[in-house]
């Protein structure tokens, strides 16, 4: 398995591994002597670790990942993860949904550069939203993993990291296809050996298409404009500062049957941590910042009189860990986290909330056996506390074949809009809560690896909204899902060639009716074929999804949305080492799927991009 280290590790010096996890959360000061095969990862359990090293299902998608699939979309980089769903309505921009492993949508943890992300209304973070010209690699953790990170963290955790370029390193993109799409991707890194920043600029612009079949016949575009800062100052051979900030414009154009169809967003973030290493300790503190705002107007409504939804975020994270031998390493921390809603044009009758938590965790690795075990307490002011667990056990049969048991809880605490809302909220909700148990298997061959991962979970008082005896709607812990499959990921390199093979079956079932749960598909096939020459690049996507439940648009009746199978394939020509030419086609045999009942998707769509870019 050939991989590359993170691009701050140099081999001349004793460098810091500024690879951010949650605000404040562990990375170290790494061995220049690793050998160049690792791939490093920090969301598994909020310390930095060799993937090899991990029990639970692990999966990272580099930049080199991201130059080769040349994704639009925050969704088409997820195509054929295994045990990923992702539902799309309508173009870039639209809705978007992540389904992982069956739970719902807002089950899945989204952080950007460690920072806890998204609507504190809604809860969840619009991934349609995030841009890809920011994002460096994606760090993907499927099954809960709240005892490590909190509230939502039922389906899995998704880290989003922003670029890091080294001085005199830079990349610039144009891109123009279909729809009259327009892009600019730019990047420049700046600093000497103690002071260093990465400048990211990306704007995406498209006319779109008729997102929705029964309502506005107009092409529904988007527009989208990101500014990223991400850097680091080396204060001293054991300590470091680092900081993020990032900040997303933009609007999107939507069709609707009654109220506003424009929504604009203006979302910004910022992290700023810093970390002291000693011979066997690190203690790391970090203060962050967000904002999720979205002005919804349009069809007659004024943009002075949009309703407006805005959760500003903070949060404060110490961290210490304690490296006892090279076996066993123990890491606890504390967390404060506020969340504001006051700003919206909504009127809550509480407004803000404090989440107060602890957590410790420990990790076992030796050539044979492996260990791990989290405890962290959740303190929601006004909601509930809740104290969740995750432990695993892992052999090694040689140094190919390793095999993990594990057990995890996760919760999900109420929305303003459950708890608050002025038109129907209930104060009196629980969380959401999930058991899950899985089997993993990892294989790391010499030019391939394979992961399978069985899994059982229970999601226990899930929020349904359901009208009372007056016929007013609210929301009630009545639901529950009881979900099982298998996901499976093989990939091998063959000469010039690398092939991927991925599917998945999840039964995904409503605990009182035993039907699957809406728009879940059971099956999810996926195969991807990349060719490297040295001087053309080609690729090949096929994905298949099959049946899932919806709700006809016009009827609402019960709908089984058709299978589908899409194929992407693109190409990229370097005429230098600084010039490229790159083309994709997306769903190039037009198929056009239903991926939800009443809304179009964009069949064969053609992409162009020119690079220039030195990179050392």
């Amino acid at each position: 398995m050939k991989t590359l280290l993170p691009r701050t590790l140099k081999p001349t010096t004793l460098a810091v591994s500024l690879i951010l996890t949650q605000a404040g959360s562990v990375s170290t000061f790494a061995d220049t002597n690793q050998a160049a095969d690792e791939v490093l990862i920090v969301t598994a359990n909020q310390m930095e670790q060799n993937i090899t090293d991990t029990l639970t299902d692990v999966e990272v998608i580099e930049r080199e990942d991201i130059e080769r699939l040349q994704p639009q979309s925050f969704a088409d980089l997820l195509v054929n993860i295994a045990g990923i769903d992702v539902i799309q309505k309508g173009g870039p921009g639209q809705d978007t949904s992540i389904f992982s492993r069956g739970t719902n949508s807002n089950q899945v943890l989204i952080l950007i550069d460690g920072v806890r992300v998204g609507s504190a209304t809604l809860g969840g973070k619009s991934v349609a939203n995030i841009s890809i010209s920011q994002i460096d690699r994606v760090e993907i953790v499927k099954g809960p993993r709240a005892a490590l990170w909190g509230s939502d963290a039922i389906g899995g955790v998704i880290q989003i990291f922003t670029r890091r370029y080294h001085n005199g390193e830079h990349r610039v993109a144009l891109t123009l296809g279909s729809n009259n799409t327009e892009e600019v991707d730019a990047s420049i890194g700046f600093g000497n050996e103690q002071f260093s920043n990465t400048i990211t600029y990306g704007h995406q612009k498209t006319d779109g298409f008729d997102a929705y079949m029964d309502a506005e016949t107009d092409d529904d575009g988007y527009q989208n404009d990101s500014l990223a800062l991400r850097g680091d100052y080396k204060v001293s051979e054991s300590s470091v500062i680092d900081w993020v900030a990032q900040t997303d414009q933009g609007e999107s154009e939507f069709d609707t049957s009654w109220g506003g169809n424009i929504l604009e967003y203006d979302n910004y973030l910022w992290n700023l941590r810093y970390s002291h290493q000693g011979d066997n300790w690190l203690n790391q503190f970090s203060a962050s910042n967000s904002r999720d705002k979205n002005f919804t107007f349009g069809n007659g409504v004024e943009r002075a009189n949009a309703d407006v939804f805005e959760t500003r975020r903070q949060q404060y994270k110490y961290l210490t860990r304690n490296s006892f031998s090279d076996e066993l390493s123990i890491a606890a921390g504390i967390e404060w986290l506020e969340d504001d809603v006051g700003s919206s044009t909504t009127i809550y009758s509480i407004s803000e909330r404090t989440t107060k938590s602890a957590h410790i965790n420990g990790n076992y690795i030796s050539d044979s056996f492996l260990a791990e075990v989290a405890l962290r307490y959740d303190d929601v002011e006004n909601v509930a506390d809740d104290t969740t667990f995750n432990i695993g056990f892992g052999y090694r049969f040689n140094q190919d074949h390793q095999l993990s048991l594990n057990y995890g809880e996760g919760f999900k605490a109420p929305t303003f809009n459950d708890l608050y809302y002025p038109w129907g909220g209930n104060p009196n909700l629980k969380f959401e809560t999930s058991e899950n148990i899985e089997l993993v298997y990892k294989g790391f061959y010499d030019s391939s690896n394979l992961m399978v991962s069985l899994f059982d979970s229970t999601v226990d008082d899930l929020i349904q909204w359901i009208p009372d005896n007056n016929g007013i709607w609210a929301p009630q812990n009545i639901g529950m899902a009881e979900i099982s499959g298998i996901d499976t990921s093989f990939k091998i390199s063959y000469g010039s060639f690398v092939h991927k093979l991925t599917a998945s079956y999840i039964n995904a079932e409503d605990a009182a009716t035993s039907e699957q749960l809406q728009l879940r598909a059971k099956e999810h096939f996926g195969y991807d074929l990349s060719y490297a020459a040295d001087a053309f690049d080609i690729f090949a996507q096929f994905q298949y999804v099959g049946e899932r439940p919806d709700v006809d648009f016009q009827t609402w009746m019960p709908v089984m949305l058709d299978s589908y199978t899409q194929v992407n394939i693109g190409a990229s020509y370097r005429f230098s080492n600084s010039w490229l030419l790159k083309l994709k086609i997306s769903d190039a045999f037009d198929e056009s799927p239903t991926m939800v009942s009443g809304y179009n998707s964009g069949g064969r769509l053609f992409y162009l991009t020119l690079v220039h870019q030195n990179l050392l």
